[in-house]
């Protein structure tokens, strides 16, 4: 057509040249309602620096984020 073409999104890839959308690379996914020009996404990482402090009435647990959201 008389567009020009543009980069496939983060952790997307075509199998042709000139293709009209991108797949997601395995292991990266994207929701159904995604349009198809928003990145793939994967599931965060495990959590960091998990704590844990029991008494004979309870559990609490502490956590830093995921290195990669």
């Amino acid at each position: 057509g008389d567009e020009g073409c543009v980069h496939c999104p983060i952790n997307s890839r075509t199998t042709s040249e000139g293709a009209t959308n991108c797949v997601c690379r395995n292991g990266y996914y994207r929701a159904d309602a995604d349009p198809v020009d928003m990145p793939c996404t994967t599931i965060p990482s495990a959590p960091q620096a998990v704590i844990s402090s029991v008494n004979e009435t309870s559990l609490m647990l502490e956590w830093s984020p995921p290195r990669d959201l």
